[in-house]
């Protein structure tokens, strides 16, 4: 037998702006279904789902396992921008040949935004400045 991720759980005093802040982070519709507010992700994709539940008023979420997330093309630069825009807050970034930041959610979880797809292509080939095919700076 198997075992694999089914999905993953967030917690957080407001579970639905919490959903709604990842779906608009993921680019995810928020379903409401029998066993709570969840983002279907792409079929294959692990985890399969992001689950978010009523966490206890005392919780505070700034330990244990967060997510990485990074977009397909752009910059990170332009990223951490679009994700302060949608609530999200910088925690630290690294001065100098920056690769990622720490953030935080709305409800104080951690995640870590890396450097997009086209920049990591553009590093491991020594490019400066390369589109990626489909992908266009806004």
């Amino acid at each position: 037998m198997t075992t694999h991720l089914r999905r993953l759980t967030i917690p957080g005093q407001d579970p639905a702006a919490l959903a709604r802040f990842w779906g608009r982070v993921l680019l995810r519709p928020v379903i409401n279904g029998s066993d709570g507010l969840h983002l279907q992700m792409v079929e294959g994709n692990e985890p399969q789902a992001l689950y978010f539940t009523q966490a206890p008023p005392q919780s505070v979420p700034h330990g244990g396992p967060f997510l990485s997330v990074g977009a397909l093309c752009g910059t990170l630069t332009a990223e951490v921008e679009r994700l302060t825009s949608l609530g999200a807050a910088l925690v630290h970034d690294s001065p100098g040949d920056l690769r990622s930041v720490m953030m935080t959610d709305p409800a104080g979880h951690r995640f870590m935004v890396e450097l997009s797809d086209e920049e990591l292509i553009d590093n491991e080939l020594g490019c400066e400045s390369r589109m990626t095919p489909g992908c266009r700076s806004k």
